[in-house]
């Protein structure tokens, strides 16, 4: 494995675990009223297709990090939808 493969597979799960304070917000407040839905479905549906070329030429740090951005973004989703306003008017 080359610094390269090294600095570029830290990178990808770096990426994949950048929502997380985001997620952790969400969760502090109650409240995901202000965050984009539609930005991050277009993310997981960008890493789920990244997913299944990592899968497809067998590379394990796009297989690894992809996988952990559509948990992690999904998981942002899945919040919007916990935490939805039900009161509007």
């Amino acid at each position: 494995m080359t610094l390269l493969s090294v600095l570029a597979s830290v990178a990808g799960v770096s990426m994949g675990l950048s929502s997380i304070p985001q997620i952790y917000r969400i969760y502090l407040r109650k409240s995901a009223a202000d965050i984009s839905k539609v930005t991050h479905l277009i993310i997981v549906l960008g890493a789920f297709i990244w997913l299944l070329y990592g899968i497809e030429i067998s590379s394990w740090p796009i297989i690894v990090s992809n996988f952990i951005g559509i948990l992690t973004n999904a998981l942002i989703l899945l919040a919007c939808y916990f935490y939805r306003e039900t009161n509007r008017y």
